[in-house]
C-alpha cells in the first residue's frame, strides 16, 4: 500500500509539473497564472486586465500650456521644445526626491544657440515668469561662437550637458560663486569634482561681443555677466535644476531623466491657475486595455489535488 501512495503520489507530481512546463512556453502573463491555477484552489483564476494611465499624453498638455502662460516679457523666448526637454527632467528630479520642494525655480541654457544670444533663462514656474534671461559662455574646448563638443572629463575645458541640481555657494578665485551637481552618469557626474561651477566673468559682455565677434570662453563653467552673477546665483542656489540643451541623439535618448513621463499628481494640477478643461478631459477619460481580458483558467482535473508551491523549489 505505501508504494502504491508514493506511486500515485509522485505520478501526480508529474502530471503537474508536466502541465506546468506545457504552460511555461507560453506568454509571460500566462506563464504566471498558470502557476496560480495550481497553488490556487479548484475555482478558475481570472486575470484582470491591464489598463495604460496615458501619462505621456497628460504631461504633453499639462506643459503645453504651462510654456503657454509664462511670461517671456520683451526677452528672447525660450525654444518650447528644450522647455518641454527641461521641464519633463525638472518633474523626474523633483519626484525622486532630487530638489528643494519649496522651490519652483527652473534654470535652462540653450547651448544649441549663438553664444552672442542671451541662452540662460531662470524661470518661476509658480508665478510662470521669467526672472533673468542674460548671456552666458560655455567651455574653451566646447567651440567658438557655438558649443559643438561636450566632456564630463577633467581637463577638457568643455562644457557638460545634462541635469544639474544647484549647491552652495562660496567665495573662490573667481569671486562669489555656485557649486553644481551633475545628475546624468557619463554626461555631468564629474562636474564637483572638475570644479564646473556657475561665477562671474568679465568676458561674459556685449562689449566682449562688440570686440570679439563672439563671447568668451570659460574652462567648462556657465560663466555670467557680473553685474547678473550674485542675483542669480542667490535665486536659484540650494536644491534647483538647471539644464543644459545641447542637440545630441545620444544623450536625448539616454537620460534617464528624460525617459519616462512624469506622473502629473494633485500638487503640480494646482499649480494651473486658468480653465483645465484639456487637462481635465485626458485625465478623467476611460483609459484604453492594453489587451483583451485573458480567458479564466481551466478547472483541473477532479483526481488532482492542489499542490503546495514550494512542492516545485524543493
Amino acid at each position: 500500500m505505501k508504494k502504491m501512495a508514493r506511486g500515485l503520489k509522485t505520478a501526480t507530481l508529474m502530471l503537474c509539473a508536466t502541465g506546468l512546463l506545457f504552460n511555461a512556453n507560453a506568454s509571460g502573463p500566462e506563464k504566471d497564472y498558470a502557476v496560480l491555477e495550481v497553488v490556487a484552489d479548484a475555482e478558475p483564476v481570472v486575470a484582470e486586465p491591464v489598463v495604460n494611465i496615458n501619462d505621456a499624453k497628460a504631461f504633453s498638455v499639462y506643459a503645453d500650456r504651462l510654456y503657454k502662460e509664462i511670461n517671456f516679457e520683451k526677452g528672447k523666448k525660450l525654444n518650447k521644445e528644450v522647455f518641454l526637454k527641461a521641464y519633463h527632467g525638472y518633474l523626474n528630479l523633483l519626484h525622486s526626491g532630487q530638489l528643494d520642494t519649496r522651490r519652483d525655480i527652473l534654470s535652462v541654457c540653450d547651448f544649441s544657440l549663438s553664444s552672442n544670444q542671451p541662452r540662460l533663462w531662470v524661470i518661476d514656474l509658480k508665478k510662470r515668469k521669467v526672472l533673468f534671461n542674460t548671456l552666458v559662455a560655455h567651455g574653451q574646448g566646447s567651440g567658438e561662437e557655438f558649443a559643438t563638443a561636450f566632456s564630463n572629463v577633467e581637463g577638457s575645458h568643455q562644457s557638460s550637458m545634462g541635469f544639474f541640481v544647484t549647491a552652495s555657494t562660496y567665495y573662490g578665485d573667481k569671486g562669489y560663486s555656485l557649486k553644481l551637481e551633475g545628475k546624468d552618469q557619463g554626461y555631468n557626474d564629474q562636474a564637483y569634482s572638475r570644479a564646473i561651477v556657475i561665477h562671474a566673468a568679465d568676458y561674459v559682455s556685449y562689449d566682449f561681443i562688440a570686440a570679439n565677434n563672439r563671447l568668451g570662453r570659460s574652462w567648462g563653467c556657465p560663466s555670467l555677466p557680473s553685474e547678473l552673477n550674485r542675483p542669480i546665483i542667490d535665486m536659484i542656489k540650494g536644491g534647483t535644476a538647471l539644464f543644459i540643451y545641447s542637440k545630441n541623439p545620444k544623450y536625448l535618448a539616454s537620460s534617464k531623466w528624460l525617459k519616462n513621463h512624469p506622473t502629473i499628481d494633485a500638487s503640480e494640477k494646482m499649480k494651473m491657475d486658468n480653465d483645465n478643461t484639456m487637462l481635465a478631459e485626458v485625465l478623467t477619460a476611460k483609459p484604453q486595455l492594453d489587451s483583451v481580458a485573458r480567458p479564466a483558467a481551466p478547472k483541473p482535473k477532479p483526481e488532482l489535488k492542489p499542490i503546495p508551491a514550494a512542492a516545485y523549489f524543493q
